[in-house]
């Protein structure tokens, strides 16, 4: 079937994708949504930005922000705290909003942490 999917016929390169999805190989998923794009892509994002791998969620993060889908991409990515991700995909969409948004969320991150930290450093 790999052999096939050179055509990108959308039933072959669905099968194949559902194969690595379920042997959660995350590094051949990725490599065909790279070289074929014929399939639901938003269908198989969909179905993998809950999976308990946090690499097949990160792929269902890449599948988004190939589509145009930031603001999905962002999101997974900010749920999982890879923030390099969420920020790449900013960066990618020019999207003033968007990057207000992770701006924001970054700050307040930092804040807390340093919160946390002084308030260690008061207890002891």
């Amino acid at each position: 079937m790999v052999v096939v999917q050179s055509n990108n016929v959308s039933a072959v390169n669905e099968a194949l994708n559902e194969i690595h999805v379920e042997e959660e190989d995350y590094d051949r998923l990725r490599e065909s949504i790279d070289l074929h794009h014929n399939f639901d892509q938003i269908g198989l994002a969909q179905k993998i930005e809950k999976h308990e791998l946090l690499e097949m969620r990160r792929v269902a993060a890449y599948i988004y922000k190939k589509e145009g889908k930031w603001k999905q991409s962002i999101v997974l990515s900010k749920k999982d705290k890879i923030y390099k991700d969420a920020m790449e995909t900013v960066s990618q969409s020019s999207d003033r909003e968007l990057l207000r948004s992770c701006l924001f969320t970054s700050l307040n991150r930092e804040r807390r942490n340093a919160l946390h930290r002084a308030s260690l450093f008061v207890m002891t």
